[in-house]
This record gives C-alpha cells, sequence and structure tokens, in this order.
C-alpha cells in the first residue's frame, strides 16, 4: 500500500476552466491551481494546457512527497480503459477518440486515470463530503447541464462504459421539449441552468408582471438561474411559477431514481441550486410526493459540500482509488 507521503494529482477539464489539485493520501488539497481552457484552439493545445498545469503543481511537492498517479476529469462520454475520449458535447471539435490518458501518461511519467466530471463530482462527495459514511446515495449536480452519480455498496457505480448514473438524463415526458441528448423530455431539458433561463424570459416577453425584469434591466441576457432563485425567494410569483414547473419535474425524475435505489441520502450540489433554497425546495417536495413505495421519510437530502473543488478533487481521489487497485492486483 502508498506510505503516508503519497500525493495524487487531479485535473478538471471544463469548458472555460481547467482545475488542478494536488491532494495528500488522506485527500486534503495541498496545492490547486487553474487556467483558461481556450478549446476552440484545438484539443492538441488544451491537451499541452493540460500537462502544463499539471507539471507546475508536480513542482510544487514538498521533498519526500511522492506524486504516485494522475487522475483526469472530462465531461462527456469517456473509454475509461483505454484513457480516450469519445464524445465531449461542450468542447469544440467533440474530442473523438482523444488519447488524453496516454498523452498525458508519457508526458507526466505517471499513469493516468480518466473519469467522466460528475462521476468523480460522486466520487469526492462519497469519500470526503456529503455521501462520507453511507451506503447508498444518489449525486445530482445541476448546471449547464444536470450530471449525476449512483453510490451503491459503498462505491461509485460506474456501470457499462463509465456512462451509469446519467440521472439528468431520466424521460419525465415523452412528448416533451428536445434535449441535447437527442432524446425528448429529459429531466435536463426541464430543470438545467438554460431551461430555467428560457422560461423565465418566455414570460417576460409574454409580457407577464414580475420584478425580474427589473432586475434584468430589461435584457434578456442578463437572466441567470440565480436572479431566478433570488426573485422567487422574494415572492415573485412568475420566478416562483418557473422554478415550480422545472422542479415538479426534477422532483419526479428524483423519485424514479429513488424508487430503483431506495438511497440513504441524495446530494444535491452544482452552480444552478442554492442549498435548501426556493428552486431545492420544490424539488424535494416534489420527489418526496411522488415516492409510494420507498420509506421516503428516511431519506435525507444534503448539500453537496466540496463545491465548485468536487471535480477535480474527485479526478485525484479516483487516481488514488485506482492505483491502489492496481498496487493491491
Amino acid at each position: 500500500m502508498p506510505s503516508s507521503n503519497s500525493c495524487y494529482l487531479g485535473v478538471d477539464l471544463g469548458g472555460t476552466t481547467i482545475k488542478f489539485a494536488l491532494i495528500d493520501n488522506d485527500g486534503h488539497v495541498l496545492h490547486r491551481s487553474r487556467c483558461l481552457t481556450e478549446a476552440d484552439d484545438g484539443h492538441d493545445a488544451v491537451l499541452e494546457r493540460m500537462i502544463a498545469g499539471a507539471r507546475e503543481l508536480i513542482d510544487l511537492a514538498e521533498p519526500g512527497q511522492i506524486i504516485r498517479a494522475a487522475g483526469v476529469a472530462a465531461p462527456g462520454v469517456l473509454d475509461m480503459e483505454r484513457g480516450y475520449t469519445i464524445f465531449l458535447p461542450n468542447l469544440p471539435g467533440d474530442w473523438p477518440m482523444v488519447p488524453v490518458g496516454p498523452r498525458m501518461s508519457a508526458a507526466l511519467e505517471l499513469p493516468v486515470f480518466l473519469i467522466n466530471d460528475v462521476r468523480a463530482f460522486t466520487v469526492a462527495e462519497l469519500e470526503i463530503g456529503a455521501a462520507r459514511g453511507v451506503q447508498t446515495a444518489l449525486c445530482y449536480a445541476f448546471g449547464t447541464g444536470i450530471g449525476g452519480g449512483i453510490v451503491a455498496h459503498g462505491r461509485v457505480n460506474m456501470g457499462l462504459g463509465g456512462a451509469g448514473g446519467e440521472l439528468g438524463h431520466m424521460v419525465v415526458n415523452t412528448n416533451g421539449p428536445h434535449c441535447g441528448c437527442g432524446n425528448r423530455g429529459c429531466a435536463e431539458s426541464y430543470a438545467a441552468g438554460p431551461a430555467i433561463i428560457g422560461e423565465a424570459n418566455r414570460l417576460i416577453v409574454m409580457g407577464e408582471t414580475t420584478t425580474m425584469r427589473e432586475m434584468i434591466g430589461e435584457d434578456l441576457n442578463r437572466m441567470t438561474p440565480e436572479l431566478v432563485e433570488r426573485a422567487a425567494s422574494e415572492g415573485d410569483p412568475i420566478a416562483r411559477q418557473v422554478l415550480d414547473y422545472a422542479g415538479l419535474h426534477m422532483g419526479i425524475a428524483v423519485s424514479n431514481a429513488i424508487s430503483a435505489l431506495a438511497p440513504d441520502v441524495v446530494v444535491m450540489g452544482g452552480g444552478v441550486l442554492k442549498p435548501h433554497g426556493y428552486y431545492w425546495g420544490q424539488i424535494e417536495k416534489a420527489a418526496r410526493a411522488h415516492c409510494h413505495v420507498t420509506e421516503i421519510d428516511k431519506i435525507e437530502f444534503r448539500p453537496a459540500q466540496l463545491g465548485f473543488e468536487a471535480g477535480v478533487v474527485g479526478a485525484a481521489l479516483w487516481a488514488k482509488t485506482q492505483y491502489d487497485r492496481d498496487e493491491d492486483d
């Protein structure tokens, strides 16, 4: 087993920012940094930035600290065994069959393990966050999309090809709006950030009376989910209508997942969701109202604890898990 001076590197590839973190054997962050993705430059240029940022953190390691492995979180479909990206829909060029793992491994002279970004979020919340110590959990990250992760028997369930836990793509209405995944009526198409912004702006254009109109200064481009949440918390009926509608559909998806897994906890986080805010309340209310085969009163809804560092810390923790596994083998 690795000694207590072992360290692990995490890299979180985002559409706007690449985050880096170096953690110790207990999951504490020793160093962190970030740089712009500038994804329009193409995947080769982005990969060079990832390698350069990783090297900078490696150089910060103290004498005696041994960096054992690196984990890379990426937003899309991956070949985890080979370390290739297959489809990253939020990055220009989609990154088809890009050998991220092998390229970084050769450059850094370290084992490199890939993981989906929201599965990395789930790993972090399980190991050191809101799901720590539980056997079963559902984890949700609300943002431009809605990602998820499933904890079963105390471990993150990766599923076939690492695709297990796409909880935002549960269909709640087969005649619903088109989703980016190609389906219709996924929870994400009702409840993610763009859907909330779109519905709020639609109601403003229709002439509804709402404080959101003044809050954005009549500029629809200034609408954000955070602004809708603030207006709803202050009692604005149109903002509440928007979040009631989104929360109902998301809550139905959560209730379906609860019925399938019967988890100990439901962990919810991400930039779109205020912990225990108005939108949170509508999701939880709908989820509880639609569960009739599970002891729903025993299930706790918890805010995610790691915030914007969850992905990069989870990637580093994933590297630790995979390195330990390979050492045991």
